[in-house]
């Protein structure tokens, strides 16, 4: 007798069942709460009164505390006491809390009168990196204040592009959250982001660059997961994959690499631009990624383990 092919639909195995999406979760009331009353509550009222509300985020925050001290402790990091982890966590959940706050302050067209700069330190590098003609690119890591400090900045006179991935959908919504809320949701983020290049973008590279050779400021968090080849270091106490991206944009326009340093909330937050790190030439690609992937790196874990209650990734590290 002669057999049917195995790709004959007829004798495919069944797709496996999925569970329909609830109508409404818990994250969709918290979301709602977020991008209306709460953002619209953001125009109109003081921030410090806005920061008071940062209670309403910790209907999860035991949970998260455990995750987060868990993951400090895993981090075996020299420099974090891990005595001292229990209490970091807690400052860290608090500060994130205070973040997502001021992310609907700066969402109003009318944010740089409400926000409070306490000084900027080591401007004069900015300076003198945007007067050689070849931008900057600003390294960073996902600080709290980050967002605060880069809006800041552009209203300032200093404009920032930055580099990213593409703002992800989310898998927390019921159909309620899917249909209404998570398209508000990506509209905000993008408001609140600013300027930005999204790595997806096929022209992300010909942007930065074009910013970079007009004399731009470029920020780049370096301790993301973006790009696709990536080479391995020593991060935290654990190896790590890190973005080699960035060494063809440095190679490729001669631009400076400034580390920058953004700590507090929208009421009281301060600047910190580092010198310009020492970049080490090479012949070829490969010679070049070795000989200044180290000082990248650590340029950025000493932000963490000097502040690790103001670092955002403790969730995902």
């Amino acid at each position: 007798m002669k057999s049917l092919p195995k790709s004959d639909a007829r004798f495919a195995p069944p797709a496996p069942a999925v569970a329909p999406l609830p109508f409404l979760t818990v994250d969709d009331l918290f979301w709602f709460l977020y991008l209306y009353p709460l953002r619209f509550l953001a125009a109109a009222v003081p921030i410090g009164l806005i920061h008071s509300i940062g209670g309403l985020f910790a209907f999860r925050a035991r949970e998260r505390r455990e995750i987060a001290t868990r993951r400090m402790l895993a981090a075996k990091c020299a420099g974090i006491a891990r005595d001292q982890i229990p209490r970091i966590a807690g400052e860290f959940l608090a500060k994130s809390a205070i973040r997502m706050l001021d992310d609907l302050v700066v969402s109003w067209p009318s944010f740089p009168r409400k926000l409070r700069c306490s000084g900027i330190q080591g401007l004069e590098h900015i300076e003198r990196a945007r007067s050689a003609g070849q931008g900057a690119i600003l390294l960073t890591a996902h600080m709290c204040a980050s967002r605060v400090a880069k809006r800041y900045l552009a209203a300032s006179g200093y404009p920032i592009l930055s580099v990213r991935d593409e703002i992800s959908e989310g898998d927390w919504w019921g159909r309620f959250g899917r249909r209404n809320l998570a398209p508000r949701r990506l509209e905000l983020l993008r408001t609140i982001i600013g300027e930005a290049v999204y790595i997806e973008d096929r022209e992300c590279t010909l942007k930065i660059l074009g910013r970079l050779r007009s004399g731009g400021l470029v920020g780049i968090h370096y301790d993301g997961s973006s790009g696709t080849q990536s080479r391995p270091w020593s991060f935290l106490g654990a190896p790590r994959q890190f973005s080699t991206g960035i060494f063809d944009l440095v190679r490729l326009s001669d631009c400076a690499v400034v580390p920058m340093l953004c700590l507090g909330r929208s009421s009281d937050f301060r600047i910190v631009f580092e010198p310009m790190l020492d970049i080490v030439r090479a012949a070829g690609r490969e010679e070049f990624i070795r000989a200044n992937l180290p000082a990248f790196v650590e340029s950025i874990e000493k932000q963490i383990v000097d502040h690790p209650e103001e670092w955002e990734q403790w969730m995902t590290i």
